[in-house]
């Protein structure tokens, strides 16, 4: 799934190619991609792109008359390219823009829930009504993190992943976080010394920002296949780049973490 890093880098690349750009219609080829559309899609054609925004994992695009076309990418990706290019089953949506081209989306599963929406405010969207603050923002803060720790009781892998908490964080990232903050995905928030919150809350920015460095080397959008450069997510059995010891993967109660017991756990398997 991507997050918040490819979706970062993706929304700069989207503002470059699509600024000013003019809107020639949107074609929707999977009916349940599509959430709220007040007013309807076909509104869109002859307007002006004015900009590009991006809320936790959803991007906005925004075009002139007071429209937002809301895009939340779940496992797939966005690809910019001609318009006479082929369709596959996968391609759920286009927006078709001047000069023969179009922004389409792509998904390669099936579609559990709406992933595009047009609405007059992004706020209206329901995935980003209930959005915490910005890990990359400026409300992103060590005193209003702490406090968020210190009201949830749950482990440190559930908390990272909560989107009221952090918008945008998922599965990947929170993995890597803990990492880099040596803290265990089943430690409790409020259990946490004032020094471990500081070094959780130093490691959301760290871990984010540098993903997003290494995603824009790329000349083109990011996707979730973009992510050598992890350090515990998805690489069970192999060796941390930290200790040397080996990385291990928890499951249970629906909750999945790698992570190293080494750097981690004090040395203990949570298995």
């Amino acid at each position: 799934m991507l997050e918040l890093p490819e979706i970062e880098v993706t929304k700069d690349r989207l503002r470059l190619a699509l600024a000013g750009r003019v809107i020639a219609g949107a074609e929707l080829r999977v009916a349940e991609a599509l959430g709220t559309a007040e007013p309807p899609l076909a509104t869109l054609a002859g307007r002006h792109v004015r900009s590009v925004s991006r809320h936790g994992r959803f991007l906005a695009i925004a075009a002139e008359g007071n429209l937002h076309l809301c895009l939340h990418p779940a496992t797939g990706r966005l690809a910019l390219g001609p318009s006479a290019a082929p369709w596959t089953r996968h391609h759920l949506a286009a927006l078709h823009l001047d000069r023969a081209e179009d922004l389409r989306l792509i998904e390669p599963g099936p579609v559990h829930r709406p992933l595009l929406h047009l609405v007059g405010d992004p706020g209206a969207v329901e995935g980003i009504a209930r959005l915490g603050p910005d890990p990359l923002g400026p409300t992103f803060t060590l005193t209003r993190f702490r406090s968020a720790l210190g009201r949830r009781n749950r482990p440190l892998k559930r908390f990272l992943t909560d989107q009221r908490v952090l918008g945008g964080v998922g599965n990947c990232y929170a993995d890597e976080i803990l990492h880099e903050a040596r803290l265990s995905p089943l430690a409790a928030g409020p259990a946490l010394r004032a020094d471990e919150a500081i070094r959780l809350y130093v490691a959301v920015k760290k871990v984010l920002q540098e993903a997003v460095l290494n995603l824009r080397r790329l000349a083109r959008f990011p996707d979730s296949e973009d992510r050598s450069f992890l350090r515990v997510h998805g690489r069970a059995g192999r060796p941390c780049p930290s200790c040397g010891g080996t990385v291990r993967r928890f499951e249970r109660d629906g909750l999945t973490a790698d992570y190293c017991p080494n750097c981690q756990a004090g040395g203990r398997d949570r298995e």
